[in-house]
């Protein structure tokens, strides 16, 4: 079988694009599933790594002369995670809404013996209930202060701290696409060097006496 001949047809080259293509749209919305951060996110990874597996199978009936393939699981995991930088504030800055005031009902401690003691809050925002746990700039409260959220309103039970939605974090999202744009097109664009195909051997003649 010669090169040619693994180079797929036209009809089936779409679909192979169509699929890298998809692949690389789920794992940029995987970490829609890990926002809330809890055993969900172990969800996200196992959805982006199936994308992984897939856009590497797709890339490699694309390109089979070349080992693009061998990076398309690396990168795809990348672009995901360059995605969930700014999945939480975009998805608020669109979806969320304003819970100014939250009353801290209770402070809990959860110690650990490999890391930090952390610190969470019960918070009752109106009719709603929220165990909160702060970013990493922001710390639990005593009972009885007041804290600022912002809450998703569709029912993902999400929610961030104000200082924390950002246009300039929500754009990151952005980037993953145009990232994820980029790779398919070099996949499919991106001129490969087709290995040459070897001569035949000569045919030896026998000898008769």
């Amino acid at each position: 079988m010669t090169a040619a001949d693994d180079q797929p047809s036209r009809t089936g080259r779409v679909r192979w694009a169509l699929l890298l293509t998809m692949a690389l749209g789920c794992a940029i919305a995987a970490p829609l599933l890990a926002m809330k951060e809890d055993l969900t996110a172990l969800l996200a990874i196992a959805v982006v790594l199936v994308c992984g597996a897939t856009a590497w199978f797709a890339t490699a009936r694309l390109r089979p002369w070349s080992s693009t393939s061998a990076w398309a699981t690396f990168g795809v995991v990348a672009i995901a995670f360059v995605s969930s930088v700014g999945m939480k504030s975009l998805w608020l800055s669109t979806y969320g809404e304003a819970a100014n005031g939250c009353l801290v009902t209770k402070r809990s401690e959860h110690p650990s013996r490999r890391s930090p003691t952390t610190y969470s809050n019960e918070l009752s925002c109106g009719s709603k209930q929220i165990h909160y746990r702060p970013s990493s700039d922001y710390s639990a409260k005593p009972v009885g202060e007041r804290i600022d959220l912002v809450i998703d309103r569709t029912g993902l039970g999400v929610y961030a701290e104000p200082g924390t939605i950002k246009p300039t974090t929500s754009a990151v999202v952005g980037v993953a696409g145009l990232l994820g744009a980029g790779f398919v097109g070099a996949v499919l664009w991106w001129p490969v060097k087709k290995p040459k195909k070897r001569p035949d051997k000569p045919k030896m003649q026998r000898d008769f006496l």
